[in-house]
């Protein structure tokens, strides 16, 4: 006889179908006897001999206990096992015999699955995890084992993310235990809160049994940026710079860096998205020029996370100017008759528009006649007389404004020259002696005399004279006409001799 294979799960319920409908309308079930596998004695008896099958009664064995009912009101009947165990697989036989028809026999096999145990996940360490998990850092590797013990078939194992299946890759490590591990190789920032469960299931007809972990991750920045963007900065004025930075987990840490060395006391905030901000005050100087600024952005807790933005310095600032002789070491070398050169050295940024020089104070321009011829950055002073003595500067202009350079003092040394305004004309008597004073004027002033008495009779350099530096004085006594004339007084030093002596007239004295 053919059987009708029926499935149940333990601990739910499941309906024998057994049909008790008569042939004939005047016939009816008189007795209704249950078996299962190969017992010869009834699990379930319902005799209706004696009267209607509505009023018969009922009986079940001690293995059935109270979990039995056949229900007689659905078509066909049914003998209703709830809950179902184990042990109540097995085939099962409904034999009907009626009051007139011949007995009928209905044959059921039932099948009855045992649901696996819940899931265990447990980590590289082998502790056991549920729920929200880690934080582990953006771009580890993540380790999961899955093991379920029981079920009846043996449960198949699977990893899941929502609705995709990420792993069905499961062992059996005994009769009724299943394993399988989740290997991820670098987490990515999608990974972040992702729902990760594990699931056993050996049927159709129940909700397969799992268990979840959330990952809770640690992300890296993934953008940094400087407001306001590249722009020229001016020397020794105060600049106010945003950095900000999005993306990380926990909130970025902001640093900000001038070439190697990292700027101090900037403002950090982060806001509730987690946007990182750091404001920054600082003075640039001219020696920034060149250099680099940098924001930098990392998640402190994940190593080589470290993104950053900026560029390179551009500082504006006056021109700084710097004045020197060129051919000479030394301006307190430079004597009558030389060529001066004087450089003047210029670091601007903007390049200058104008330069001008200065004497004095006063602006100077090409002067050939006087000597004077000025060429870009260079002044040159040809054939320097004593008219050049004195303070030279130049100066430059940018848009950032005026620079002036540092005064430097040309001193001409000089050959011995007659100072003015000294008396020139001596009245004296015979066998009178005079005093005759010659100032000269010289650089430098150790200066050795020379005196000469000239006549239209007579010359004599034998002259009696006493001197000191720049000044000398000659003692001179006429003692006949032949002794009256001109002296004449000139003085050397170390540039040279005087070019025109000092001249001074002896007259006879009147009444």
């Amino acid at each position: 006889m053919a059987s009708i294979l029926y499935t149940a799960v333990v601990r739910g319920k499941v309906a024998l179908p057994c049909d008790i409908s008569s042939p004939s309308a005047d016939d009816s079930a008189a007795l209704i006897l249950w078996y299962k596998d190969d017992s010869a004695q009834p699990i379930y008896t319902l005799d209706a001999r004696r009267g209607n099958v509505d009023h018969a009664h009922q009986a079940s064995s001690p293995e059935l206990e109270s979990r039995a009912y056949f229900n007689m009101i659905n078509r066909p009947a049914f003998l209703q096992l709830d809950p179902v165990k184990e042990d109540d697989a097995g085939e099962y036989r409904c034999r009907v015999d009626f009051h007139k028809a011949r007995t009928v026999n209905t044959v059921i096999t039932l099948k009855v699955i045992v649901p696996s145990g819940e899931p265990v996940i447990t980590d590289s360490q082998g502790q056991k995890l549920k729920g929200l998990i880690g934080p582990v850092n953006e771009g580890d590797s993540l380790e999961l084992t899955c093991q379920v013990a029981g079920g009846k078939p043996r449960p198949s194992l699977t990893w899941w993310r929502e609705y995709t299946l990420l792993d069905d890759d499961y062992i059996f490590i005994s009769e009724d235990v299943v394993k399988n591990t989740l290997k991820i190789t670098e987490l990515k920032r999608h990974d972040l809160l992702a729902i990760l469960t594990c699931q056993a299931s050996n049927n159709n007809i129940t909700v397969p049994s799992s268990c979840a972990v959330t990952l809770d991750l640690n992300v890296k920045p993934v953008e940094v940026k400087i407001h306001p963007y590249q722009r020229p900065l001016s020397a020794d004025s105060e600049v106010n710079m945003t950095c900000t930075s999005n993306g990380s987990r926990p909130a970025a840490k902001i640093t900000w860096w001038k070439g190697k060395k990292q700027l101090q006391h900037a403002r950090e905030s982060i806001n509730r998205a987690g946007v990182s901000t750091s404001m920054l005050t600082f003075v640039p100087s001219v020696d920034d020029n060149g250099k680099f600024l940098t924001c930098r952005a990392e998640n402190p807790l994940i190593s080589n996370s470290v993104i950053e933005d900026g560029w390179k310095l551009q500082i504006y600032f006056p021109p700084q100017v710097a004045l020197h002789l060129k051919n000479l070491p030394i301006a307190g070398e430079i004597q009558e008759g030389n060529d001066v050169y004087l450089e003047c050295s210029i670091r601007s940024n903007p390049w200058i528009h104008s330069i001008s020089w200065q004497f004095e104070g006063m602006d100077i321009k090409t002067n050939l006649v006087s000597g004077i011829m000025i060429t870009n950055q260079t002044l040159v002073i040809q054939s320097v007389q004593l008219s050049h003595k004195g303070h030279f500067t130049c100066s430059a202009s940018n848009d950032e404004g005026l620079g002036v350079s540092n005064k430097i003092y040309i001193n001409v040394k000089y050959a011995p020259q007659c100072q003015t305004e000294q008396k020139t004309t001596f009245g004296v008597a015979k066998q009178e002696t005079v005093r005759v004073s010659c100032s000269l004027v010289a650089d430098p002033a150790d200066v050795t005399f020379s005196w000469m008495f000239n006549s239209s009779t007579k010359q004599s350099g034998d002259i009696r004279y006493s001197s000191n530096k720049t000044h000398s004085v000659a003692i001179y006594t006429p003692k006949t006409d032949n002794d009256y004339g001109t002296m004449l007084c000139w003085g050397i030093n170390d540039v040279g001799i005087q070019r025109k002596p000092c001249v001074f007239t002896i007259l006879p004295a009147g009444v």
